[in-house]
């Protein structure tokens, strides 16, 4: 197993995932362009630390030696020299990737994999300007990544079998949970799903069929999702859930982005980091948006998630994830209660392939029921109400 790790990029990625590798007795080398951003991130992995021994769930022994396996540089080839593993977590920037990874093959050992943190860049192209294609691999983490328990380890069109078990032994020490996205498809698994039900959710404000307030009340009361999706959005960020949807939109159509996430993105409403999203923030760090559980019922929980159900079928049928994996995907990446093929079942397939039909002929060929829905109906596989669906039902 890997005895030394290198970090590239102290922001609120890197810096977490610094944390978490040095938490689990890994060295750490975490390196950025400058010395104050790297004693900013020292700072704040120190300030999560003792919040960890104030909650009883880390010793002060245990922060000592935490810090102390942490090194930091601005030097790229010191970072890179003899690290088994390397992490980029720069920004989501294609170009700057690929420079960063075209550096590090020349300065890291042979054997050495490079990782990206990447949430929907394709991995193919940031390893085609590497000597090592079959070394590289996304290794998604989740924000935060010392809470957050999924991983999502990603192949390129060239990674070896070899690296993705390196990976996921590793992800295992971190005492993670990994599922395998096994094709680079943009979005991967969890923000192919996440996109389109957000984007869906989007698009019914813009056309008038839904208010944000209607669908954030339903799949916070009926479908029990921690959050509203405008919420949510607002949380994460609106810049970066736009990026991330056109990101798949200009690759392959597996989402449209709505006209009103377009209009948020150039206003500047990020959402909770600009004080103004979807919803207005004061500046307090715990504010919730208020959403009335009176509203819950306004919307047919079946016309929001259809998109993302025909985004899982997608995955399924075109061998890019087991549906165990994405059930679990979802459940652990995005805090669903339980897995959008077990709520489809739920719904009947039947009833989502009807929703998308009227969908496409209203709205176009964006929403043509995936040919696995279309299957399973014909073969009367319609979920509980049948006995099997996705899964088998007593």
């Amino acid at each position: 197993m890997f005895e030394k790790i290198a970090v590239i990029g102290a922001g609120t990625m890197g810096h977490g995932i610094a944390e978490i590798v040095a938490l689990k007795g890994y060295s750490v080398f975490m390196c950025d362009v400058s010395e104050e951003i790297l004693q900013e991130a020292i700072k704040k992995i120190e300030w999560s630390l003792r919040k960890m021994m104030e909650k009883g769930k880390l010793r002060h022994d245990d922060l000592a030696s935490t810090l102390n396996r942490i090194k930091t540089t601005t030097n790229l080839a010191e970072a890179a020299k003899d690290s088994e593993l390397i992490i980029e977590a720069v920004p989501e920037n294609l170009e700057l990737k690929k420079e960063i990874f075209s550096k590090l093959d020349k300065m890291a050992y042979a054997e050495a994999i490079l990782g990206t943190n990447t949430s929907s860049l394709p991995i193919s192209e940031i390893a085609s300007v590497t000597s090592r294609p079959d070394k590289v691999i996304g290794i998604h983490f989740f924000n935060p990544p010392v809470f957050m328990p999924l991983v999502e380890i990603v192949c390129g069109d060239k990674t070896s079998s070899q690296t993705v078990d390196h990976v996921l032994s590793f992800v295992k020490t971190l005492e993670k949970q990994a599922i395998v996205c096994r094709k680079d498809v943009p979005g991967f698994v969890v923000n192919r799903i996440l996109e389109a039900l957000i984007q869906e959710a989007a698009w019914m404000v813009h056309r008038g069929e839904a208010s944000i307030l209607e669908v954030d009340s339903a799949v916070k009361y009926r479908a029990k999702l921690p959050m509203g999706l405008f919420e949510l959005s607002d949380y994460v960020g609106i810049d970066v859930l736009y990026s991330a949807g056109k990101a798949i939109q200009d690759r392959d159509k597996g989402v449209i982005v709505s006209p009103l996430f377009e209009e948020y993105y150039k206003n500047g409403w990020y959402g909770k980091k600009s004080g103004k999203g979807f919803y207005t923030y004061t500046g307090d760090l715990w504010e919730k948006p208020k959403i009335p559980p009176e509203l819950a019922d306004n919307v047919k929980l079946e016309e929001i998630f259809a998109p993302a159900v025909n985004a899982a079928a997608w995955l399924l049928r075109n061998k890019v994830v087991e549906k165990e994996e994405l059930d679990k995907a979802v459940m652990l990446g995005l805090n669903f209660p339980e897995g959008i093929l077990r709520m489809a079942d739920k719904w009947g397939i039947d009833v989502i392939v009807q929703v998308l039909r009227l969908k496409q002929s209203k709205y176009g060929e964006y929403y043509r029921p995936d040919l696995l829905l279309e299957e399973m109906v014909a073969n009367n596989r319609l979920g509980i109400k049948t006995r099997g669906g996705f899964y088998e039902y007593a």
